[in-house]
């Protein structure tokens, strides 16, 4: 049996997830997600801060082998190739997109969040593992050692983010569906990113 505290904090993560999955992030509040996990508003607040530290635990814990498997992406670094690597890394993320999007515009529209959102320039979290990656793998001299590691990690999540802007969007229909050319996508970026003959 799980201790008290630990029982409410997964009765609040487990609302969270249901209510934002129905109603969305911003129609989401504070007093609804206490009132579905059956606890006092105020008891949300031992647990966590605010509503986007209680909807970011939400996104990590449903989705926590992606954010390990990222993790781990920077020790994969000399293993397989980079284009596999890559694809692996991008087709994880493309699997977060779904869950994050709503955190990600509500920091964008919501001055509160924007306030604690990271600095411009820095890249906390997947983006920044993804950054370390490409770092290593320049290392090993795998990518052209020019290339901005964190220009390259925006780019390729910008190319992310560019396919998903043609899916259609259907959550009525269960999962998200997965993106095509990720592959191909990837070796096209990797063209530019490859080592240059001296």
């Amino acid at each position: 049996m799980a201790p008290r505290g630990t029982a409410t904090r997964t009765k609040l993560v487990d609302a969270t997830i249901r209510l934002v999955g129905e109603l969305g992030y911003a129609k989401t509040t504070t007093r609804a997600i206490a009132q579905a996990a059956g606890v006092a508003e105020g008891t949300l607040y031992r647990h966590f801060p605010d509503k986007a530290a209680l909807f970011a635990e939400a996104v990590l814990q449903q989705n926590r082998h992606v954010i390990d498997w990222i993790d781990s992406l920077p020790a994969r670094a000399g293993t397989a190739t980079v284009a596999a690597n890559l694809t692996h890394c991008l087709t994880h993320l493309a699997d977060l997109r779904a869950d994050i999007l709503p955190l990600e515009l509500a920091i964008l529209t919501d001055p509160e969040l924007a306030r604690v959102a990271p600095p411009p320039g820095a890249l906390p979290g997947p983006p920044g593992r993804l950054a370390e990656y490409l770092r290593a793998e320049q290392e090993l001299g795998r990518l052209r050692a020019d290339a901005d590691p964190n220009h390259c990690a925006v780019v390729l999540l910008a190319l992310l983010f560019g396919m998903a802007m043609n899916l259609p969007m259907a959550p009525d229909q269960g999962a998200a569906p997965s993106l095509p050319g990720i592959t191909e996508a990837v070796d096209l970026i990797l063209q530019g990113l490859a080592p240059r003959p001296r």
